[in-house]
Parts: C-alpha cells; structure tokens; sequence
C-alpha cells in the first residue's frame, strides 16, 4: 500500500503540474463558481434576510502550495456571501491541524512546507466546510494527499467528535483517477469540485 501511494504520488505530482501549466487561472474560478451552488453553501446567500442558519457558515480552506488550485480566490469568493473564513495551521508532526478565523485582509504567516498561516492571536474555529487540497482522487471519496495525514486526522476527529461539517476536495478533473489505494486511517471526502465537474460519492 505504502508503495502503491508513493508510485501514484510521483505521477499525480506530474500530472497536476500539466495541469497547473495549461490552466489560465480559469479553474479556481469555475470551482469557485460550483462550490456556491452546493446546497451545503449556497444557504448562505440568505444570511442576514431569510436564512435557515443562525449565523454564517465557517469554510476552512487553503494558501495554495505547489500547483494546487488557488484556494484563496475561492475563500474570497465565499466571503463575498457572508462566510466566515479559515485557514489550517500545522501544531505538530502527528497532530491534527487547527483552523484560525481570517479576514483576508490581514498578513499571514510563513508555516510548514510552504504554507501561510493566519497569525495566532485569531481564534481557533471548527469549520462547517473544510476545503481540501490534493493530488487524485476516485469517484469514492477517496483522496491521494502528500502523505503527510494531516487532514486525515483530523477528519478522523472532527467525524469521531460527532461536529457536523462537510470535507470538500478542490481539485483539476484531470486528477480523476480509477482507484485511489486507501485504508482504514484514510478519511472519504463527501463531495469533490473540480473545474468540469463535482462528484459526490
């Protein structure tokens, strides 16, 4: 399994760095644009005039790293209908990531690997949305990360805590593979969104 992993891990890195290099800019765009139409969302559009919530949704997202879609543009896009916004932040090799509250205007932080990081006088949020970066994924859920298992655990958590969220993969349809090897420890997504397409297992 460990083995399978790295092999497709390798080709994925390739494969969405193709994609990455034809792609315009148009795709987070047009994933932006399908994650506001899911019914998981788009009741948010009402907030303030007839809304079902008692307050907005939180949706967690990304910095974009590498050659993943620009999960800042599509944070913007969901804070322009009255989300509140997230980042993850990195707290230890085996733990769990955490998520602080942002307003997209303040400077973040360098963090692990490339990533930026809200500064840590932002409170700490549990998301309603988690928006999760990958490498492949099938049409069951299942998701190649960096091997890492950050958001593995803490899906695994959140799911085990009985917090009602939903973990969305942003991804290039291109990413779409057949199978995706997985065990026990690897945690489903519940829709992904690519720029053609979304898929919920």
């Amino acid at each position: 399994m460990k083995q399978q992993k790295s092999v497709l891990r390798d080709e994925m890195k390739a494969v969405r760095k193709r994609l990455y290099g034809q792609d315009n800019g148009a795709a987070s765009r047009l994933i932006a644009a399908k994650i506001l139409m899911l019914p998981e969302v788009a009741g948010t559009v009402q907030y303030g005039i007839r809304a079902s919530r008692s307050e907005p949704h939180i949706v967690a997202g990304f910095s974009p790293i590498q050659t993943e879609p620009d999960g800042l543009y599509i944070l913007k896009a969901l804070s322009a209908i009255q989300c509140r916004c997230a980042l993850p932040v990195m707290t230890g090799k085996d733990s769990p990531l955490t998520f602080r509250e942002w307003d997209l205007a303040a400077d973040l932080k360098d963090g692990p690997f490339g990533t930026r990081e809200p500064a840590p006088e932002w409170p700490c949020v549990m998301p309603d949305i988690i928006l999760v970066p990958l490498l492949a994924f099938d049409g069951n859920g299942h998701r190649l990360g960096y091997g890492g298992g950050y958001y593995d655990r803490t899906l695994d958590i959140y799911r085990q805590k009985g917090h009602s969220f939903t973990a969305i993969g942003v991804a290039y349809d291109g990413q779409k593979r057949d199978h995706v090897p997985h065990n026990h420890q690897d945690q489903p997504l519940d829709i992904i969104v690519t720029e053609q397409d979304m898929y919920r297992p």
